[in-house]
């Protein structure tokens, strides 16, 4: 039986980026554009969709509505519809910001096939996609167990290194410096702290620390 398709549809206010966007995501699998917006609002004024989309691929700069407040519109709407943002900013206070808010995945706009292909692929499987974070989702795929999943992550970490986590996680975007305020002891031992998730769980920056709590929905078992 022929794999069923899934159906994605592309917000950009670009018609050149959304024609090339189509091509290529037809290309990479299984995958219908089922719809084609020009406009946060105007995706948002057609809904509800059919065929129900599997994803929505979100410019994130567009005139009048935001990608980002198109997305909040989204999940209020559609709290299940997994939101792929494409953007020119790497900022990465913007990333976590966008996590928070419920995104699952970000591409830079001038990002290879594979890494778009990589993108849909992880969404599609893992429910998240962040290029670095691809290694956990490995990892803890390769380890059977009865226990869950954040039982597993959370016997790795330590009391100290939870505390950390939680500060980086926070909604007062604290940096580093600021965290070490808080817990009380110097950058250097912050530094410790971040780089021993760092390696335990393969991570590679804030942004991969703030999604994986995200992801394994650990910040209120911290």
């Amino acid at each position: 039986m022929a794999e069923s398709k899934k159906n994605i549809v592309l917000v950009d206010d670009h018609i050149i980026v959304r024609s090339g966007l189509k091509e290529l995501i037809s290309k990479l699998g299984p995958y219908h554009i089922s719809h084609q917006f020009d406009s946060g609002n105007d995706v948002l004024n057609a809904l509800p969709l059919s065929p129900t989309p599997d994803l929505i691929v979100l410019d994130y700069s567009m005139p009048g509505l935001s990608g980002q407040e198109t997305l909040q519109k989204l999940l209020e709407r559609n709290p299940d519809t997994p939101v792929l943002f494409l953007t020119l900013n790497d900022d990465e206070n913007t990333i976590i910001q966008l996590f928070r808010l419920g995104a699952r995945g970000y591409l830079k706009k001038n990002c290879s096939s594979d890494s778009l292909n990589e993108a849909l692929s992880s969404i599609f499987s893992n429910g998240y996609y962040h290029n670095e974070f691809l290694t956990l989702s490995i990892r803890h795929n390769e380890r059977p167990s009865k226990k869950t999943e954040q039982e597993k992550l959370l016997e790795q970490i330590t009391e100290r290194e939870r505390e950390f986590l939680k500060l980086v996680c926070h909604e007062k975007e604290y940096t580093y410096d600021q965290i070490a305020d808080q817990m009380k002891v110097q950058s250097r031992t912050v530094d410790g702290y971040r780089e021993n998730l760092f390696d335990k769980f393969g991570i590679k920056s804030k942004t991969g620390l703030v999604l994986f709590v995200l992801k394994y929905k650990l910040f209120d078992l911290l």
